[in-house]
């Protein structure tokens, strides 16, 4: 069974192997899900787990109850995922940093998965495979193939240049040198970008799964469809010059047909969830339209306060 370690350092002084970063902003029911499913990890790696909260009393009073090996950072307010994530990293004590989300439920191996992986791999960035573990609805697997369709298992073993934002691990030293990128906000686009810029690769290995369970309005996932793509223009903004600026704003009308054919090849290439894929592809499409709208405005005017509403 997993030693897991509750404070910054064990009883013999030593870091944990291994650090898991949660934003916890959906909710104690997705939360209680996920820390059950981390708890019954196999195998003696030391972890820390290390929850990011701003839904409040109802997360923090349960985990404090259920979970009190858990490290709870809680904030009073809202505040946008990658600010949860980023208070995460930088609390993180582990030689390894693994990022996840409160509604993804890995298996019992993960742990073991993603300490063997960086053991194997010199690289500092390491992800694995994201599978939808909500199969009841077409509108939820049409969110997952809008948000994971490059992560369907399985994922090829080797360099790419896109990694999973629920599993993806880095070590400690390579991510921690990133301090002043990530203590605004950590987002994953950016930060590996960042990584690819200085030479070093982003690797993929399909022995770490993860499990991907939410279920969605069509209204809450449209809403947050345009606050992502707002806040992601707004904060690409800042890295680049105004001309690109103008480009991007421009191409935005684009972006609906060319996302739907990158997902659709994608889809076919996996030769899996096909069925579901052609059912889904209306909901795609609309998704695709309103993240469109929302890169325009995005480059426009700025994030605003965009951030604030990811989950």
């Amino acid at each position: 069974m997993l030693k897991t370690q509750s404070m910054l350092k064990n009883n013999k002084g030593i870091a944990p192997e291994l650090s898991i970063v949660i934003a916890s902003i959906n909710g104690q029911p997705y939360l209680a899900e996920c820390l059950a499913a981390l708890r019954q990890q196999t195998g003696n790696v030391t972890a820390e787990v290390i929850v990011a909260d701003c839904v409040g009393s109802s997360v923090t009073d349960f985990v404090t109850a259920k979970y009190p090996e858990v490290r709870l950072l809680p904030f009073s307010e809202p505040q946008s995922v990658p600010i949860l994530r980023a208070a995460g990293i930088l609390a993180a004590q582990g030689e390894i940093i693994a990022i996840t989300e409160d509604h993804c439920i890995p298996p019992p191996n993960w742990y073991e998965s993603v300490v063997l992986a960086h053991a194997n791999y010199p690289g500092s960035a390491i992800g694995g495979s994201v599978d939808n573990g909500a199969t009841k609805r077409i509108l939820d697997w049409a969110v997952f193939f809008c948000e994971y369709s490059n992560f369907i298992s399985p994922v090829p073993q080797g360099v790419v240049h896109d990694l999973p934002g629920p599993n993806v691990s880095y070590k400690r030293s390579g991510l921690i040198a990133l301090a002043d990128l990530i203590k605004h906000g950590y987002w994953e686009t950016f930060v590996h970008s960042y990584l690819e810029s200085q030479g070093q690769q982003l690797w993929s290995d399909p022995s770490i799964p993860m499990n991907h369970k939410k279920h969605f309005t069509l209204v809450d996932f449209l809403t947050e469809r345009y606050h992502y793509s707002r806040a992601f223009a707004g904060k690409r903004n800042q890295s680049i010059s105004r001309s690109h600026r103008l480009f991007y704003f421009l191409l935005s009308p684009l972006l609906p047909p060319l996302l739907l054919v990158r997902i659709s090849r994608r889809i076919l290439s996996k030769k899996r969830h096909l069925g579901v894929f052609v059912l889904s592809l209306p909901y795609l499409l609309l998704f695709m339209s309103v993240w469109a709208i929302g890169e325009c405005v995005g480059y426009a005017i700025g994030p605003g306060e965009s951030e604030l509403y990811l989950s």
